[in-house]
């Protein structure tokens, strides 16, 4: 069995979606998606595992802290 190579754009998109996931969720969207869409596009040619599950994670992140913000400037959190 040949050993996949990691698909290189994908990673340096997750690794930019990943550091903003807390910082600035704006950014990690469009990076953890167009991440995702490429994973899934190349996962017969390239190993794509380990990134999928970063980019799930950051998302989730992003969508926690997009979420708390709202409750923040709500005014239910304080």
């Amino acid at each position: 069995m040949e050993k996949k190579p990691i698909y290189t754009p994908s990673l340096v998109l997750m690794i930019i979606g990943a550091v903003f996931a807390l910082l600035l969720p704006i950014v990690t969207y469009p990076c953890c998606v167009i991440s995702l869409t490429q994973c899934v596009s190349r996962k017969e040619t390239h190993n794509t595992t380990a990134i999928l599950v970063i980019d799930i994670i950051a998302l989730v992140l992003a969508l926690l802290n997009s979420i708390a913000g709202v409750l923040l400037q709500l005014g239910v959190l304080q």
